[in-house]
């Protein structure tokens, strides 16, 4: 008997179609998703799932999400589904159509009624695609589906993984399969972290001798992107600069920052030195076009963090005098640095990401750009409330709820914290470096409030998740696979916002099980 005879054995015998106040855990009569749905409302039909369903199409335009939607369930049943358009519609078939009056529902939100069909309609593609998504976890439970009406959106736009593949390869196989898990869970965003100081992962014409055996080609690139679009996934590229350039420039050990008794800053550029710049603008370049992504991540983060300071290299004043004028300092030869990454990343059209934490104070001259996103980590630089009263659109990067850092306990981002107590609009607050050995940039603001927002503030993007390979030896990409699991779900429902099913973490562990992985995980 296959797994889907045995889901229909099961659901014919009404042992375990959905959680119940009888099931495993105690939910609020909404079917069992991740997210919940936002409000649900009970119908008198069933809706049976069969070798006879259809997928009609009500607009030409959703004819990919359609055809992703049947390569699911084929994935799921071993059924091949057809995608028919505008035809007369039965019991069994599922109506994909675009047109809602429900302004709430927004741009991602959607509405799906179930009898003994099932419609899901929604004003974008965005919306009936996520539709199918939660169809798709009520259909892992069994074939029969008690009838109803759900209707659905999030609370923040942004729901995103970061990976860093930098420091730590991860396999191309790896990838794809959390491509469709997080789509699975309505994600919508995967930042590539590319390159850090054990690793420059992508191919490159322009400079092959900075890339690592381990990589990533233009062409794998391509085929990620293709099935990231597919699965309705913005891909967030990363070049950080300019720090953590360790493995790019040990083959140019001419652009490292040095100071005057021949000691290097290693893996920082050296800002003084013009063919730095030269550097820089080859790799963006040559990188941004490959992605159609209307963002490129500059990183930004950790110049002069370790056993540095600006005073040390007296060249970087010097060249803020030489470019700014006599009032300038060591600290605008920075922020004029990210200003120009800025504004070749906004010539080719896209809009520029960066960390918080080096845009704190100290310059003279050179202000901040605000035409940017902040991806807000740590406390260090312009808290999250004057980042938003900048105009400035704000990432939650909590790394005290959102990092998972095999190895380092203070950051493993605990699911069972992240359910029970984290909101996408508590920001980390004053962090203690010391355990680190590194140096600590001055705090802009200590006061508590000024790292909490307002919930859903219209400039707080969403949270984001972040696996950060300090040590690429620690766990395997299977075990990092399986550690991040459970914090994804968790995550899933504070950036959808929806009311829980179940206010505890431990009886949000057996929905976590129930709905599973997104067909086709093992293979």
């Amino acid at each position: 008997m296959s797994f889907f005879e045995t889901c229909k054995t099961l659901a014919s015998l009404a042992l375990l179609p959905f959680y119940t106040t009888s099931g495993p855990a105690k939910t609020t009569g909404r079917p069992a998703t991740i997210p919940a749905l936002k409000s649900w409302n009970d119908g008198s039909d069933t809706y049976t799932f069969n070798a006879h369903s259809r997928i009609v199409l009500q607009d030409a335009q959703l004819a990919e999400t359609g055809a992703t939607f049947a390569e699911d369930l084929e994935l799921l049943t071993g059924l091949t589904i057809p995608v028919v358009k505008q035809e007369g519609v039965r019991a069994g078939d599922v109506v994909l159509a675009l047109g809602s009056d429900e302004t709430e529902l927004g741009d991602q939100g959607y509405r799906m009624e179930i009898s003994d069909r099932v419609t899901i309609s929604a004003r974008t593609d965005d919306g009936v695609f996520y539709g199918t998504r939660t169809l798709l976890q009520l259909l892992t439970q069994g074939s029969s589906i008690r009838g109803g009406v759900a209707r659905d959106w999030p609370d923040y736009p942004q729901r995103g993984l970061m990976v860093d593949v930098g420091r730590q390869y991860f396999s191309v196989p790896w990838l794809e399969k959390h491509f469709r898990d997080l789509a699975y869970l309505k994600y919508n965003f995967f930042h590539f972290h590319f390159s850090d100081n054990f690793g420059f992962r992508l191919e490159s014409e322009r400079h092959p001798e900075i890339v690592s055996e381990q990589h990533y080609t233009k062409a794998e690139i391509r085929a990620l992107i293709e099935l990231a679009r597919k699965y309705h996934i913005t891909i967030v590229p990363e070049i950080d600069v300019p720090g953590h350039l360790d493995a790019a420039l040990a083959s140019h050990p001419e652009l490292l920052l040095t100071n005057s008794e021949g000691k290097q800053q290693t893996g920082d550029l050296d800002l003084a030195n013009e063919a730095a710049y030269t550097f820089v603008r080859d790799l963006l370049e040559e990188y941004i076009p490959l992605f159609p992504s209307p963002y490129w991540h500059l990183g930004a983060d950790e110049y002069l963090l370790h056993n540095g300071n600006y005073e040390d290299y007296p060249q970087l004043e010097a060249a803020a005098k030489r470019r700014y004028g006599p009032q300038a300092i060591s600290k605008d030869i920075y922020l004029g640095f990210v200003n120009w990454a800025h504004e070749l990343v906004q010539a080719h059209g896209k809009t520029t990401r960066i960390w918080n934490d080096g845009m704190h104070g100290g310059s003279a001259v050179v202000p901040a750009t605000n035409n940017v996103i902040y991806e807000h980590w740590v406390s260090w630089g312009p808290s999250p409330r004057e980042i938003v009263e900048r105009g400035i659109p704000i990432v939650n990067a909590n790394l005290y709820y959102v990092y998972y850092v095999p190895g380092k306990a203070i950051m493993q981002a605990h699911a069972n914290a992240l359910y029970e107590t984290f909101e996408p609009h508590m920001f980390c607050p004053e962090f203690n470096i010391s355990q680190f050995n590194l140096n600590q940039p001055e705090s802009s603001s200590t006061a508590e409030q000024d790292f909490m927002l307002p919930p859903h503030h219209p400039l707080n993007l969403g949270a984001k998740l972040h696996v950060w390979c300090d040590d690429p030896t620690v766990e395997t990409e299977e075990q990092i696979a399986e550690a991040i699991e459970q914090p994804l779900r968790a995550l899933a429902q504070k950036n959808w916002g929806s009311p829980k099913l179940v206010e505890s973490y431990e009886d949000f562990k057996p929905i976590i099980e129930l709905i599973g992985r997104a067909p086709g995980w093992n293979g």
